[in-house]
């Protein structure tokens, strides 16, 4: 735990808009005699390492910076999910794929997915040679591309666009799940036109229950359309305590009956069993 945090332990009863404030005691709301989906945001400054992990299978989603991978490495060894079943990198801003050329070799991944653009960046090209050394190629994700383990359902939305203005972030790959009745959006760094993207595509419905901020918070001219899509009963930003994200996108957030939550506060936890979400953070 950090130093100076107060560790703090959610029960959210989506079905009942309850959320109770239970301490650090025992878990509370979620059925523990049920396989759960538990989904791991790591503080990684202003970044993204989001781990998901169910009975018998681990994603990672980004892998943050390169001088934050120790934590994440770490607790990859505790829990002994070493080879990652699928490692996700959305796009390949250092926030993002930093930390992927350790992942790979301390940890290993079966399956990769990366959009299909190349980066130019320092980060990225460590990456790659990472990628050559283990002898693997990932899978650009061109076409909308399902994943189904352990009662979950992963939905990989592809950029559909060849040429964005933003030239990294709307190339985000975007992550929708759902564990029974619950849904997840892993929303990248999308930019106003990747958003406009998902407000007006058809392949899946855009209200989830959790929401991975877009771009830590930053606020865009299509935000609000987007949240109010979205209408999340959880928003996370994955930010840092000298960037929070914008005062805006919280009030919003709010505003649409959203807790939310920074990472700057501490590595956050989400625990599922398909009907109840538990969150803690320290």
């Amino acid at each position: 735990m950090k130093k100076g945090k107060i560790c703090k332990r959610y029960s959210i009863m989506i079905l009942a808009s309850i959320l109770l404030l239970c301490g650090c005691g025992k878990k509370a709301g979620v059925n523990e005699e049920k396989e759960a989906l538990k989904i791991t945001f790591f503080d990684v400054g202003k970044g993204d390492a989001i781990l998901i992990e169910t009975k018998n299978t681990s994603m990672l989603i980004d892998a943050g910076y390169d001088e934050t991978c120790g934590e994440l490495l770490d607790y990859l060894g505790q829990q002994d999910r070493q080879p990652l079943d699928y490692l996700v990198i959305t796009h390949f801003d250092k926030d993002h794929v930093g930390g992927a050329d350790h992942v790979l070799e301390g940890a290993g991944a079966e399956q990769i997915f990366q959009p299909d653009y190349e980066g130019d960046g320092g980060q990225y090209l460590e990456y790659q040679e990472a990628l050559e050394a283990a002898g693997q190629r990932p899978d650009l994700v061109t076409d909308t591309t399902l994943l189904s383990f352990d009662g979950v359902e992963c939905l990989i939305y592809p950029p559909q666009k060849q040429e964005y203005e933003e030239e990294d972030n709307d190339f985000s790959l975007v992550i929708s799940m759902t564990y029974e009745e619950q849904r997840f959006l892993f929303a990248g760094d999308c930019e106003k036109e990747r958003l406009k993207e998902l407000l007006s595509q058809t392949e899946f419905d855009l209200k989830h229950d959790l929401l991975k901020v877009p771009h830590h918070g930053r606020k865009e001219k299509n935000s609000e359309e987007f949240f109010e899509a979205v209408s999340p009963e959880i928003a996370v930003i994955t930010c840092s305590e000298e960037e929070p994200g914008d005062d805006k996108v919280r009030k919003i957030l709010r505003q649409t009956g959203a807790q939310t939550y920074l990472t700057s506060d501490g590595t956050l936890t989400c625990l599922c069993d398909g009907t109840n979400m538990e969150i803690w953070q320290e």
